[in-house]
C-alpha cells in the first residue's frame, strides 16, 4: 500500500485538522481577548511570581499571554524569557510551544533542527498537542515506516480527548488511510466531536452513516449514530467573566500543591520544584491538552 501517496492525496481534507498547528496569532485583536480587567491582571501577576519560583506551567501561561498580548501588553522578549524559563523546568507545555514558535518564526527566529528537537522531548511526555503535531509531522513525510507511529500518536492524544487528534484519526479510520479502514470507529469520534460541537463533526459522521447504510448489520450501530441528533447541547457565552475566574483556579491550583511556595515544606530552593529535589510532593495541573491562554482557562483541545 502507498501510505504516503494516499496521505498525499487526502491532504488536503487532512489539512482542515490541522486547526492548533500554531499555537498563538501574531496579534491579538481585543475581540479574540480572554483575560482582561483589574482581576485578570492582579491573577497575571500571581502567575508571574509563581513562574519565578519554579512552576513550568505558570512560566508557559505568561510567556503565552506576552506573546499574544493577551492578559499581558504584548512583548515578544518577555514571551521569551518566559517560555525558556518554562523548558528550563521542563515544563511539556512550555517545550511544545518553544518548539511551535521555532517552527513558525514566533517570537523567535525559525529554527527547524531546535524546533523538531524540543518537539520529540514534549512527545517523550507524551502532551497530547506535541503528540498531535509530530503525527502530522510524519504523515506529511515521505517515511512510509513513520505512518503507523503517527496513528499510534494520535490515539494516545484522542484518548486525552484532544479534539485536533480526533478528528483527524477519525478521518483515517474513515478513508482507511494509514490504518485499517475502521468505519465504526471513525463514527464514535466524529460523534463525540459532535458533541463537543466541532464545526465538521456532524458533516463527516453523516456520511459515516451513510457508508454503514449498505450493511443491514449495522441498524443499531447507525441508530446509535443518529442519536446526537435527538441530544441538546446548551452553550453558555460569558468568556470574560469565565476567564478571570478561571484564572483565579489555576493560580489557586498552582499554589494548592505546594510545590511553588518558597515557605512550604519540600524544595527550598528558589526555582527548583518539590518533584525534581527529592521530595515527595503533591502536583496539580491545567489541562494536559491545553495550548493556548484560552485552552489552559477553559480546558479546551
Amino acid at each position: 500500500m502507498q501510505t504516503t501517496r494516499i496521505v498525499s492525496a487526502l491532504a488536503l481534507s487532512l489539512t482542515l485538522a490541522w486547526i492548533g498547528a500554531t499555537s498563538l496569532p501574531v496579534m491579538a485583536s481585543t475581540e479574540t481577548k480572554v483575560c482582561a480587567g483589574d482581576q485578570c491582571e492582579n491573577e497575571m501577576r500571581r502567575l508571574i511570581k509563581l513562574a519565578r519560583s519554579g512552576s513550568g506551567d505558570a512560566a508557559a501561561f505568561v510567556a503565552m499571554a506576552y506573546a499574544s498580548g493577551d492578559g499581558l501588553e504584548q512583548d515578544f522578549k518577555e514571551a521569551e524569557r518566559f517560555i525558556r524559563l518554562g523548558v528550563r523546568h521542563r515544563n511539556p507545555m512550555a517545550t511544545y510551544l518553544m518548539s511551535d514558535w521555532y517552527r513558525n518564526g514566533f517570537v523567535l527566529e525559525q529554527n527547524i533542527e531546535q524546533a523538531d528537537k524540543l518537539l520529540a522531548q514534549s512527545v517523550k511526555s507524551e502532551y497530547p498537542p506535541a503528540m498531535y503535531q509530530q503525527a502530522f509531522l510524519y504523515l506529511q513525510s515521505d517515511d512510509e515506516s513513520k505512518a503507523t507511529e503517527a496513528v499510534s500518536l494520535l490515539e494516545k492524544a484522542a484518548e486525552e480527548k484532544l479534539m485536533n487528534a480526533m478528528f483527524l484519526l477519525a478521518r483515517l479510520k474513515q478513508t482507511g488511510t494509514a490504518t485499517e479502514q475502521d468505519l465504526a470507529g471513525a463514527g464514535a469520534l466524529f460523534k463525540a466531536l459532535t458533541l463537543a460541537r466541532h464545526p465538521q463533526a456532524r458533516a463527516y459522521l453523516q456520511q459515516v452513516i451513510d457508508e454503514l447504510a449498505a450493511d443491514e448489520q449495522q441498524t443499531e450501530l447507525i441508530a446509535d449514530f443518529r442519536s446526537v441528533d435527538d441530544i441538546e447541547v446548551i452553550e453558555v457565552r460569558g468568556q470574560k467573566i469565565e476567564a478571570n475566574m478561571m484564572l483565579d483556579g489555576l493560580v489557586r491550583r498552582l499554589n494548592a500543591s505546594g510545590k511553588y511556595d518558597r515557605r512550604s515544606v519540600g524544595s527550598r530552593i528558589s526555582g527548583v520544584t518539590c518533584e525534581n529535589s527529592g521530595s515527595a510532593c503533591a502536583s496539580v495541573k491545567p489541562g494536559k491538552g491545553a495550548s493556548s491562554v484560552g485552552e489552559v482557562l477553559s480546558g479546551g483541545k
